[in-house]
Order: C-alpha cells, then structure tokens, then sequence
C-alpha cells in the first residue's frame, strides 16, 4: 500500500514508466501482427498446397485414360488378337487367351481384359483376378443391353459384383462410332481403382497430408474413388457441398464449412476428366496447427521479453527518477507549497526555478533600474549646468555610472524632437509615449555607437537630447548620415517623423549646457526647413544674422484690398511673397511677423464687417490658438488661407441671404396687393426704399422671372379661382385681381392656360356637372 501511495505521488516517475509500457505495449502489438500475418500466409501457402494436389491427381488420372487408351487401341487392332476379337473359332481363341492373360499380369494397374465375340456370342476374359469371371461377364452383358450407345474410348465407373463402390473402370473399344449386330466385336479393358487410390495416397503422403479426405466423384456427385472409407457424416457433408461447388461456377477454388459443430476447408477442382470432380476435405484445426505452434512460440516468446522488458524498465526508471527525487527534495524543503499533487515534479521543479529566475530578474531589473535612474538623473543635471560640473565630480560620474562622455575629444549635440507632436499625443497613451521616447533614445545609442560615444537622455520636455563625441574627431557626413538613418528607422517602425537639430562641435563638456541651448533653438527653425529636417548650425547662420523685422506696407495693404475684393489671386501672390520674407527672419521675429500677418488680416475682417449690413463673423481667437499650434510656415500659410476663405465664405453667405429676403418680401407684397392695378416694380421698390433696377436683378436671380411676370402670374391664378368658383362676369372678375386692360387680360389669361376665360369657365362647369 505504502509503494502504490509513493509511486502515485511521483508522477513524473509514473510518466518514464509508462513510456516503457509503451514500448511493451507495442512490442505486444508487433506481435500480434506477426501472429495474424503468419496466420494469413499460412493460409495461402495451405491453398496453394491444394491446388497443386488436386492437380497433380488430375493430370495422373487424365495421364492414366491416356495409357489405357493407347493400350486399349493397340489390344483391339492387334492380329494376334483377331481370333479373340471374331474369329469363329473356339479353340483358336482360348489359344490367344492366354497371350493376353500375360498382359494384363505385366500391368500393374490393369484388372482384367474382356473380349466379346459377337460371332461365337460369348465373352472372352483373362483369369488372373479375383472376381468371379461368370458374374463379370454376366455384369459386362447387362450393361450392353441397358446401354443401347456404349461410352467409346472413356473410363466408366463400373459395379460388378453388387457390393458397394466401383468395381473396376472400364474403357470399351469397338469399330464404328456405335457397337450393333454387324458390327458387334468389343474390346473392355478394365482399370484398378485401388491402383488410383494408391496413386492419391502417395501424393498425400508426399505432402505430408494422410489425415485429408480426397475423392472423386461423376459430375451427378456419385463417389468414384476415395483415399479411405467416408465416414457416414463425411458422406452427408458430401451431399451438401457439393451443390455449393456446382453453384459456383469456378473451376479451382476453396471455401471453409462448418458442420456438425466441426470447421472443413474444403478445396476442390472441376472440370476434369469426364467431367469429373476432385474434392478435399480437411479439418481446419489441422490446418492452422503450424499456426497454433507459431502462436504459442510467439506468446512465449513475447511473455518473456515483455517481463525482462518491464523489469529493466522499473530498473531504469527507478535510476533515471534518482536525480529528479533528490531536486525533489530540496524542492519541497525550500518550497512553502510542499509539492501540490496536480504538480508533476518537473513542473514543481519548473516552476520553483521560473519563479527563482524571476526573483533575480526582478532583482537585476530595479538595480538597473535604479542605477539608470540616477544615471539620467546626472545627465540631465549635467545638461541643465554643465558650467558648474566639477572635473572630479565627472570623473566620479563616469566611473559610478558608466556616462559615455570622454574627457578630451570633438563632442556635438544632437536634438530629437518629434513632428506633429499635439496629434501624436492626442491618440497615444501618456505611457506609450513615454517608451516612444524610450525607444528613439535607444535606436540613436545603437546606431550612433556604431561609430561614436553617445549618451542619450529624454530631457521630459518634447525631445530627446543625444550627446556625441569621439576622440578622433566628428565626421559630419558619416554623422549626417547616421542620423537620417536614425529617423528612416524611426519612420518605418513607429509612423511617425522626427526632426534633428545639431549644435556646434565642442570639445569640453563644460559647453555641454550652451550647446544644448543653441540645439534647442536651431530645433525651433523646423518652421522654415520643415518636418523631418536635418538642422545644422550652416542651416540656419543666415537666419541668426539677420536682425530685420520688417513688413512693407505696401504688402500689408496689397493683402487687405485682396481680401476686401475676395481676389483670390492677389491674396495668394501677397501670401507667398510674405512667406518668403518671413523665411529669412530669425526664429522670434518670424513669430513676430505671423501675429502681425494674424492681426493685420483681423483689422481687415473686422474693417469689413462694419461696413457691411451682415457682419462676416470669424472666432479670431481659435485661429489664434491654431497658428500657435503649428511647425512650420507652410502649416501657418494654410491656417491663415483658411481665415480668409472663412470670412470671404461668410460674406457671400450674408449677401445671398440678404437677396433671399428680398425676394420673398416681393412675393409677399404681390400677394397682398394684387388687385391693386397701379402695382408694378417701381412702386415695390419705393416701399423697400431700394432702386428698381437692383431689386429685379435681384428678384429675377433668386426666382428665375421679373416681378411682373410674378404680379401676373398671381393675378391669372386668381383670376382662374373666380371663373371655377364664383357667378361673376368676366370684366368683373377683371377689375377685382387688378387688369384695367381686357384684350391685356384675354391675350395673358390664353397664353397661360390655353384658352378663353369663358370657355374654361364653360369646360369648368361641364366637368363639375360630370
């Protein structure tokens, strides 16, 4: 009990044993099939064993009628034998008896040979048998006479002594193709069937086969020879098989039997001579017992290999599990879950070991961490007030910390500050971007190291500061070069851009802080040069000498007239030649220069909205904060355009809108009003104290007609109620929707509706009465 509780706790113990069983298990297998494979080859080899038996016996057979044949013709056409065969003399035919006695004692298979004399009518046979020859002779006389066509030149089977069984096989010869009374002399030669049945038990003896049952039957299934005796249920499987074999219909072929209880394979071969049958009848139990043995041999065998197997298993396992139980227990001493029992020991001794391992990673990750920590912490100090540093403090630094800044040798610093960076942030996690960060701080260390110290540092205020140098100077191709690699890489992996600005070369790490400014102001110039820039201090000298801020009046007014003429060309030309001198600015007076462009287009707005009935209105504080926003002078160009469409958009929305009103009061006076006939467009525009002109430029663009087609067409529909609805005369209904001219009135009211007032009152009338 104690052994089953241990070996069920040791899982992994139970895991290599079972592997072993595994390989017992297919041995057993192998085995098994060797078996059956055996078994089936067995099988095969047994039927080809029968088929060649059972040919071999017919070839004898048909070899057998074949000699008697030849023999039986050579008998019947011998001279010697005329006396025999029709001579019509007694005593010279008993003389040639005994010639043929002589020859049927040389033949070891010949019973006997009988001569009928149809001239002397009477029976001539040899003696040297042991079957009395009166009843033979009588037998052979019987036949004749049942037999009116005697069988030519063919074994038959042959019963003459009344027993059970054939008797002899007899062959008959005789002229012609039938035996009459003119031609009535007979030849019968006659055949052992012991010597067949001798001839079928050497052949069984020769393959090893005495125990089957073989024997021949006519093709009515009557049983001609057999090697023994059939037994009384032999002889009723007999008559049950073979009608099986007759249906079919193969003329070499086996099938398995069962009877009373007991298995036969039965193999038989049709077809023969005279149609005969050859049949073997075997016990299947003997058949397969080379198989038994095979069997037997092979589960001793395999018992035997399979319990060395499993005891050098349970030796092997036991050895193999030794190192694994002694982690166990130094597992189970150190682990304060003492082994769970749905932990297999390695996954106890795994998982003890992942969980030191992480220990020490934790442990090796805050020293890292901490040691990284006070590393950036001392170079951003150092960036901050590099003038203050100590050269014994800095030798302690990059002693204790491992700073990557040597004490003599050219130094630059490069600055890396990513574009768009308000979009960036907006749809980026403030953790994500902080490794954002992270990792442009590690691809540059990687790349730049290639050929260069470097130290890099997030200075937590939109870029990351990268410190170069190397003894032998500063190649400002290769380090060119290097940095667009830098943001290619940066690009690809990360969809985003960066823009580099580089400093001065230095040579003293006391010039660390004013380089880092000047870095950050050169950065600044990303306004100019655009995004993704590679900014160098020969970028931007030309800038920094420039000390001029500014802006012709005549471009400022060149602006405001194209704005208060919506001429988009000139506000376009005006634009670009400010963008083109704003660009050779420095970087505060071209800042300067946009909240100048920014409040002179303001003013402008502003000029225009007062002067103007709808006022253009534009939240000039939100494009404020959008230029604030931008980086670079073509982004502010857009904002700016943008301002101006607004207010130009604005304007001719005002204008429409005011047209529109317009329009829809004309429409409203002329439905008030049409019967008045003195009402026309300048009486329209008087009331609106507006010039008649504009008001039907006006009227006519918003409606598609002039107001006097509209006073018309208001006075005909009108007109054309009346006529529907009302019993007034024709001038009445005239003079009340304001025609003082009837032919006026007929001539419009026609070309309207494409008939007289009267007759559309007329038709009106008919189809209401309908």
């Amino acid at each position: 009990m104690n052994l089953l509780q241990t070996l069920r706790s040791r899982k992994y113990l139970q895991r290599i044993l079972l592997a072993f069983m595994l390989v017992v298990l297919l041995l057993i297998t192998a085995s098994a099939l060797l078996y059956f494979n055996a078994q089936s080859k067995v099988s095969s080899m047994e039927h080809d064993a029968d088929r060649k038996l059972l040919t071999q016996i017919k070839y004898n057979i048909e070899n057998m009628n074949q000699i008697v044949k030849d023999l039986a013709v050579s008998t019947f056409n011998d001279e010697d034998f005329i006396a025999l065969k029709s001579g019509d003399d007694f005593e010279q035919s008993i003389l040639k008896l005994d010639k043929l006695t002589r020859l049927v004692s040389n033949s070891p298979y010949l019973h006997s040979i009988v001569f009928y004399n149809a001239v002397q009518g009477r029976f001539f046979s040899t003696v040297n048998h042991t079957m009395d020859t009166k009843v033979m002779n009588a037998a052979f006389e019987d036949y004749m006479k049942n037999h009116a066509a005697l069988p030519k030149l063919q074994l038959t089977p042959m019963k003459l002594g009344g027993g059970e069984g054939v008797d002899v096989f007899s062959l008959f010869v005789y002229d012609g193709p039938t035996l009459n009374a003119v031609n009535g002399n007979l030849l019968i030669v006659n055949i052992k069937p012991t010597w067949m049945l001798d001839n079928v038990k050497a052949l069984n003896a020769l393959a090893e086969r005495q125990d089957d049952v073989i024997f021949v039957t006519d093709s009515q299934g009557q049983v001609l020879i057999s090697n023994d005796r059939l037994q009384p249920d032999q002889l009723s499987i007999k008559n049950e098989v073979i009608p099986q074999i007759a249906a079919s219909g193969k003329e070499l072929d086996y099938f398995t039997y069962n009877h009373g209880g007991k298995k036969y394979r039965v193999t038989y071969l049709t077809r023969g001579l005279n149609d005969w049958q050859i049949i073997s009848l075997q016990d299947y139990d003997a058949v397969l017992t080379n198989v038994r043995q095979i069997r037997w041999t092979a589960a001793v065998v395999t018992a035997s290999v399979v319990l060395l197997t499993i005891l050098i298993s349970i030796y092997f396992s036991v050895r193999l599990y030794r190192p694994i139980g002694h982690l166990m227990t130094l597992v189970r001493r150190n682990d304060g879950r003492g082994g769970e029992a749905h932990w297999d020991e390695l996954s106890l001794i795994a998982s003890s070991y992942s969980q030191m391992t992480d220990k020490l990673k934790e442990l090796e990750q805050d020293q890292a961490a901490q040691q990284n920590v006070a590393k950036v912490y001392r170079l951003r100090n150092l960036i901050a007030g590099s003038t203050g540093v100590p050269e014994q403090e800095m030798a302690h630094d990059r002693t204790q910390y491992g700073l990557d800044i040597p004490e003599s040798g050219s130094m630059v610093l490069a600055l890396a500050r990513i574009d768009n960076l308000q979009e960036v942030s907006a749809r980026t996690p403030e953790a994500t971007m902080a490794l954002l960060y992270f990792a442009i701080s590690n691809i540059g260390q990687e790349l730049i190291r290639g050929s260069y110290s470097c130290e890099a540092v997030d200075m937590r205020s939109d870029h990351v500061v990268f410190i170069v140098s190397r003894g032998s100077g500063i190649g400002e191709e290769e380090l060119r070069t290097i940095l667009r690699q830098l943001q290619e890489t940066v690009r690809r992996y990360y969809h985003i851009t960066v823009t580099v600005a580089l400093s001065h070369v230095f040579t003293s790490y006391r010039d660390i802080t004013a380089m880092y400014g000047q870095a950050v102001r050169y950065a600044n110039y990303r306004m100019i040069l655009g995004k993704e820039a590679l900014i160098e201090p020969g970028l931007v000298l030309p800038n920094e000498e420039c000390s001029q801020f500014h802006i012709p009046q005549e471009l400022d007014r060149q602006l405001i007239e194209g704005l208060k003429s919506g001429d988009w060309e000139r506000i376009n030309s005006s634009m670009d030649k400010w963008l083109e001198l704003v660009r050779t600015f420095s970087f505060e007076n071209m800042f300067s220069a946009m909240l100048h462009m920014f409040v002179t287009l303001g003013n402008a707005i502003n000029e225009m909205n007062s002067n103007n009935l709808q006022a253009a209105t534009v939240n000039l504080q939100e494009f404020n904060r959008r230029i604030l926003e931008k980086e670079t002078l073509e982004e502010v160009r857009e904002v700016l355009l943008d301002l101006v469409r607004q207010a130009l958009d604005k304007r001719v929305s005002g204008r429409e809108e005011k047209a529109r009103l317009v329009a829809e009061t004309i429409r409203e006076i002329v439905a008030r009003q049409y019967a008045d006939p003195d009402l026309n467009v300048q009486k329209i525009a008087d009331m609106l104290r507006m010039s008649h002109v504009y008001l039907g430029q006006v009227f006519k663009e918003q409606e598609g007609m002039t107001v006097v087609d509209c006073i018309n067409e208001t006075r005909l529909a009108q007109a054309r109620l009346y006529l529907e609805q009302q019993q007034m005369t024709v001038a009445e209904i005239m003079d009340k929707v304001g025609f003082s001219n009837e032919s006026y009135f007929y001539r419009l009211f026609k070309r309207r509706y494409g008939t007289t007032p009267k007759e559309y009152r007329l038709k009106a009338a008919i189809n209401r009465n309908a």
